[in-house]
């Protein structure tokens, strides 16, 4: 109730929306009052130091980690500010749900534009015929990659057999305890780990090859 009637005020007043009290406020309070602190426009355009300073310390609290340490892990360097601008961009108020051209949402013509560029820029640093070769470029980090290599090339239950976690695997590389799946690949397929020859730290690709599972044993 209280949010129909701050829409009947807006259509009643006529005035601009700057001078208008924020709908987020007035659905929350009694149809009969108002606030004046911070309008809408106001709180939309605001610094996240203004709307939210226990947020915005804790970013500069990452910020002095991230300067004062040596990372080490290559996915993890520095990202640059035009790539923080793009994809902290209105961008991200938009769903694109589907692929270029086939979408689930409409008014994703600017998205659709972005993506294919993306595509093409892929396809040209890897001197790749576009006529020959498709790229996806949706993934945003190794994790959904490998999944998709993985439906790409299996189906479900089928067999993968990759380094153990704790040799220098990866989680998406089926991960799983003698208890429990850890992974959600391993749950939607087979996944056996190989491990390293601890005394040299190489594999053992001897050992490797006599492994069941790798033979098409159960």
């Amino acid at each position: 109730m209280a949010m129909a009637t701050a829409l009947r005020k807006l259509s009643a007043r006529g005035q601009p929306l700057s001078r208008l009290t924020p709908l987020y406020s007035m659905a929350s309070l009694p149809a009969t009052e108002e606030r004046s602190a911070v309008t809408w426009p106001k709180q939309l355009n605001a610094p996240l130091e203004e709307v939210d300073p226990e947020i915005a310390d804790i970013i500069e609290l990452e910020k002095a980690r991230q300067w004062k340490g040596l990372e080490l892990i290559p996915s993890e360097n520095f990202t640059s500010l035009s790539v923080m601008q793009a994809v902290g961009s209105v961008m991200t108020n938009k769903y694109s749900e589907g692929y270029p051209g086939a979408r689930y949402y409409g008014g994703n013509e600017y998205i659709d534009m972005a993506e294919t560029l993306c595509q093409k820029r892929a396809l040209e640093a890897f001197n790749l015929d576009p006529e020959k070769w498709g790229v996806n470029v949706q993934p945003l980090s190794g994790s959904p990659a490998n999944f998709h290599v993985y439906t790409a090339l299996l189906k479900p239950h089928d067999r993968i057999m990759a380094l153990d976690l704790p040799h220098g695997g990866h989680l998406s590389h089926g991960y799983q305890t003698d208890t429990k799946k850890i992974s959600a690949v391993s749950i939607f397929f087979e996944t056996m780990p190989y491990r390293l020859d601890e005394s040299t730290g190489l594999i053992d690709y001897d050992q490797w090859r006599k492994v069941p599972f790798f033979l098409g044993q159960s």
